[in-house]
């Protein structure tokens, strides 16, 4: 079950307060122009990633995907898409270069063509979005990456739940493993989910991390995980 929040229209972001956590979708398949547009704010680094893809799909959705990022952080930070500036952690996980002296924290996910993007004032977060495909063998997936409890309630659910509550189950376990940025460090089956509950808090290293479950749109689950809690979810469309 997700969270039943509108996705509400906007130009751009609102001002994030403190526990604001704000989430926004927008869709990766782009009009040319608009590509090219979001591709000139890639600094140089970027571009050389984006060359690398082979196929030309994956290729506009990393850059369409970077590019919103970039709009979206240029908007919270007040300053121009081109402008902003990452480091990145072991892993991987970009967050804003020191040059910001600001404590914003964000996550971003794309999956076929649909993009997620969280923002917080502050502290770890993590977002995941995945489409549902019913032809996915996720108990055998579920098998090797869940927890007892989890397999066992997945195996509770008939058939035309299960697709589903498995895709819902995998958000909330990347969104919480993204939030920490240490990548397969953590083991999936090391902690567990809820199937049905929209939100719910984890208890886990010793701290409490929020978990809210999201329908980015129809035929695809989402979660976004950050840590502490109390938040207000608020989400927005691009």
């Amino acid at each position: 079950m997700a969270t039943s929040l509108p996705w509400l229209p906007a130009a751009k972001p609102a001002a994030l307060a403190e526990k604001d956590l704000h989430v926004w979708r927008a869709s990766l398949h782009l009009a040319p122009e608009k590509l090219g547009r979001l591709e000139a704010t890639l600094n140089a680094e970027e571009k050389a990633r984006a060359e690398k893809f082979l196929v030309p799909r994956a290729r506009e959705s990393f850059v369409a995907t970077r590019g919103i990022l970039r709009e979206l952080l240029g908007a919270y930070l007040g300053i121009g898409a081109d402008q902003v500036n990452f480091r990145y952690g072991a892993q991987g996980k970009p967050f804003l270069a020191p040059m910001h002296d600001s404590p914003l924290s964000f996550n971003a996910s794309h999956s076929h063509g649909m993009g997620l993007f969280a923002f917080a004032g502050r502290g770890e977060l993590g977002v995941d979005i995945e489409q549902v495909r019913a032809d996915f063998q996720g108990m055998e997936i579920a098998s090797r990456f869940f927890s007892e409890q989890e397999i066992t309630e997945l195996k509770k659910l008939p058939p035309s739940e299960a697709t589903e509550a498995f895709f819902g189950c995998w958000t909330r376990k990347e969104a919480y493993v993204k939030a920490h940025g240490e990548g397969l460090s953590i083991p999936l089956r090391s902690f567990t989910v809820s199937f049905d509950a929209p939100q719910q808090v984890l208890q886990a290293d010793g701290a409490a991390w929020s978990c809210h479950a999201l329908q980015p749109a129809p035929g695809f689950a989402g979660a976004v995980v950050a840590r502490g809690e109390n938040w207000r979810v608020r989400c927005w469309e691009k």
